[in-house]
């Protein structure tokens, strides 16, 4: 219940008074080759799934924090990944402030700019990369739309009942 609060408010605020603080996961593939980007995905779950609810954070601040205390844990769950599926190459992974493009969940832009993110580099790092927000936790809302990705629309227009809220 917390989390939906946490999200809710989030909601609110980047609505209101644009982006509020963040915090990003980030996994960049060793190539682009389909095995490479099928592995970044599979890495991507397994990191997901053991921040779990990252102990209850409220703020993105907290958010980090947990990641940093559980960093070698992390590397371990995606090395775990690697090895299980038979991948010869290693990940690494940091925290700090890196670049991000635009990324939309439903009605809340995040604008392109400098995030804190969780980032976590497969072999060479060298392939196509997928990020989200960690915190709020806005991963598991998806589809989302990037530049990259963004599709004309089927002529359908949907209205958020959230988002009217707030206007």
């Amino acid at each position: 219940m917390k989390r939906w609060i946490a999200f809710l408010i989030a909601l609110s605020l980047a609505t209101a008074q644009g982006v509020p603080p963040v915090f990003r996961l980030h996994v960049i593939a060793d190539s682009n080759s389909e095995a490479d980007q099928a592995i970044k995905l599979a890495v991507r779950d397994a990191i997901i799934q053991e921040l779990g609810d990252m102990d209850g954070a409220q703020t993105s601040q907290e958010a980090e924090q947990y990641a940093a205390q559980h960093l070698e844990e992390l590397i371990e769950t995606a090395n775990g990944v690697l090895e299980e599926e038979g991948f010869p190459y290693r990940a690494t992974a940091e925290i700090g402030t890196f670049e991000f493009p635009d990324k939309t969940y439903g009605d809340v832009l995040f604008p392109a700019g400098e995030y804190r993110a969780l980032r976590i580099k497969l072999g060479q790092a060298e392939g196509q990369n997928w990020w989200c927000v960690l915190f709020p936790p806005l991963c598991l809302l998806e589809p989302v739309q990037t530049e990259e990705n963004w599709q004309p629309s089927d002529g359908v227009e949907y209205e958020s009942f959230l988002a009217g809220l707030f206007e």
